[in-house]
């Protein structure tokens, strides 16, 4: 006999206590409290919320003036799994405000108003008490009600938590200011939310950024979402791993530090970043997302191969740490003092025009004299000025002078202005001198400025890719090597079929160009160029079966293959002899698709050309282990 019965599955009364041992720190349980607070902020309206760490009292206090909770509100929240929260607020699990309490102490005071009523409401519990007393239980939960007068008038939360089973410590409340300061930056930054532990303001912390470093990353997904955030290097590196992408659900941090499509290497430690996650899913906690779901998984790898975050971790691993303030530069002039920080050679121009104008006027100390220093990007005037008395000069550095347009690291010139300085203020007769040598160099300057940015025709370009042989660079090819000319800081060499195609009139297929580059910086190039020339594909190292799948799709304009050498020499454009050689190791070692016939063709019209000379190329055979098969096509044409 088969029969349906009835059962009692209502929650032991130790539920609350458990749901407080599930594994919450101090700090977590805080800001569960602090996500409830925010989410119950009345809109267009600041809401204050203030966190007390009473280490006399041993309690702990939040208080928010937000909207508040009426009885209904009340009820619900102390509903285990039930809650008043919806998709896309901070505490939307519905068993935070309990377990959060809990986890803090044993005992717990909850008092509200909701905002337009007249009514207060509040509810005590105390975990050994609920546990003894068996006329307490679920449906005999105390709830005292009072009405207000008008003097008693308020609206929003107040919680006291005692008997903590979490310890107080000195120093504790700086480190949640700091944390929180983190955690919830985007609020407190928007201005409506102010956050305060024990009467001291959590202010937000954003790292320090190296100016022009900064790109936005927008992913896709196959869902239709669209993820946003961005990635950036900070200017010093971190040596306690705070480094890599902070990952934000509906504005609060859930993961800082992630090393999110990045390794955890010291070569990587100043990158950092943000990206906003709102639909992904956390854990209980609200610490950690659910790395094992489709949604995590996606973006993981979408953003592990995202052109810009390639890039940035080619910089992070191949920059050194450079100076932050052009200060260091006259300590070391004036003072002998010594640079604690590289001085590279090569700095991006607007990375170099970002930091210069973001310099903050400082004073120098000369002989006796006091030097204010500042830098100001006028539209026109001298490098520099240098003027005051002899107790107090100001020297002000016009960033916008056209001598910052000739040198690749401006932190050099501003030394010499630092030494010219120095030089003026102890022999004042050679100021004169130095400003007339200054302003006729700026005349100098000036002229070869305008002259080398006349527009030229694409005509007049490839004239200037032509060596004294009298050969080019492929026409679709003179955009992209002026591009990497001045962007890329790795070597670079155009060579076989880039300068070889005129030569080659009847190829079917597509063409595939070359570019040649040291070790480990092909990736570089590739991601360079790729985030540029969108319609061109670019490859490093491929195999011939990927050459020959790449040659049949359509929907795009060239196929650029790079390849890896120890040495690149010379020019960026290879001479002919190099060009035909590395022809023949494309064609031979890499079975790529320019075949025997089209290479002897190659080699004949540019011998009848009078563009090549066999004996260069027999050299260049040689030098490739290739010159038995350079002596056969030689042999063959001649």
């Amino acid at each position: 006999m088969v029969k349906t019965i009835q059962v009692d599955i209502t929650p032991d009364k130790s539920l609350i206590k458990k749901l407080g041992a599930v594994g919450y720190s101090g700090e977590e349980a805080i800001a569960e409290l602090i996500d409830n607070a925010i989410d119950a902020r009345i809109e267009n309206t600041a809401e204050q919320i203030s966190v007390l760490l009473d280490f006399g009292a041993r309690r702990i206090e939040v208080r928010d003036n937000g909207h508040g909770m009426d009885k209904n509100d009340l009820i619900n929240a102390l509903t285990v799994a039930k809650g008043t929260k919806q998709y896309g607020s901070l505490g939307e699990f519905g068993i935070g405000l309990k377990s959060a309490c809990s986890a803090l102490g044993k005992s717990f005071v909850i008092r509200t108003s909701k905002k337009g009523t007249d009514k207060e409401y509040l509810v005590k519990y105390d975990e050994d008490e609920w546990m003894t007393d068996n006329s307490l239980d679920w449906n005999k939960f105390n709830m005292t009600e009072k009405t207000l007068g008008q003097e008693q008038d308020w609206h929003g939360t107040a919680i006291v938590i005692d008997k903590l089973k979490i310890s107080l410590y000195t120093n504790q409340s700086i480190k949640f200011r700091k944390n929180f300061g983190m955690r919830y930056a985007s609020y407190i930054q928007e201005k409506d939310i102010s956050i305060q532990i024990n009467t001291m303001q959590c202010e937000p912390i954003h790292p320090e950024i190296e100016p022009g470093s900064k790109t936005h990353i927008i992913l896709r997904l196959s869902n239709g979402r669209t993820i946003r955030g961005y990635a950036a290097l900070m200017k010093k590196r971190s040596m306690r791993g705070n480094y890599g992408i902070n990952l934000f659900r509906h504005g609060r941090l859930i993961k800082p530090f992630e090393k999110f499509g990045i390794l955890a290497h010291p070569e990587y430690a100043r990158i950092t970043g943000v990206l906003n996650l709102n639909h992904v899913p956390v854990n209980f906690y609200k610490n950690a997302f659910i790395e094992e779901s489709e949604e995590y998984q996606e973006i993981s790898e979408a953003f592990k191969v995202h052109d810009s975050v390639r890039s940035i971790c080619y910089e992070s691993r191949s920059k050194r740490e450079i100076l932050e303030s052009i200060e260091p530069i006259f300590d070391y002039v004036l003072e002998g003092k010594q640079l604690l920080q590289s001085m590279p050679r090569t700095i991006r121009s607007r990375q170099a025009s970002d930091m210069l104008n973001s310099m903050k006027p400082f004073q120098a100390q000369i002989a006796k004299a006091t030097i204010i220093v500042d830098t100001k990007p006028l539209k026109t005037g001298p490098l520099y000025s240098f003027d005051g008395k002899k107790s107090e000069k100001m020297l002000a550095i016009n960033t916008n002078n056209i001598a910052f347009n000739f040198v690749k690291n401006p932190f050099f010139l501003v030394g010499m202005i630092a030494i010219e300085a120095k030089l003026m203020s102890e022999n004042p007769d050679i100021k004169e001198f130095i400003q007339h040598r200054n302003k006729l160099l700026n005349e100098f300057l000036e002229y070869c400025f305008r002259t080398s940015k006349k527009k030229i025709t694409r005509d007049e370009q490839n004239d200037d890719l032509r060596n004294h042989f009298g050969y080019r660079l492929a026409d679709e090819l003179i955009e992209i090597h002026d591009f990497l000319k001045e962007n890329s800081i790795a070597k670079f060499q155009f060579t076989a079929m880039s300068t070889l195609k005129p030569h080659l009139h009847n190829l079917r297929e597509k063409v595939v160009y070359a570019i040649y580059t040291t070790p480990n910086k092909g990736e570089y190039l590739a991601d360079l160029l790729r985030d540029k020339f969108k319609k061109n594909i670019f490859v490093v190292k491929p195999t011939a079966e990927l050459i020959n799948t790449l040659s049949a799709m359509p929907n795009f304009d060239q196929i650029i293959v790079i390849r890896e050498y120890s040495v690149i020499r010379g020019r960026t454009v290879a001479g002919p002899e190099k060009a035909f050689v590395d022809l023949v190791v494309e064609s031979h070692t890499y079975d790529m698709q320019v075949d025997e016939k089209d290479v002897r063709r190659i080699f004949q019209s540019m011998e009848r050309d009078g563009l090549i000379d066999p004996e260069k190329v027999r050299k260049y055979g040689k030098i490739v282990k290739k010159l038995p098969l350079i002596e056969d096509i030689i042999r063959e044409v001649e």
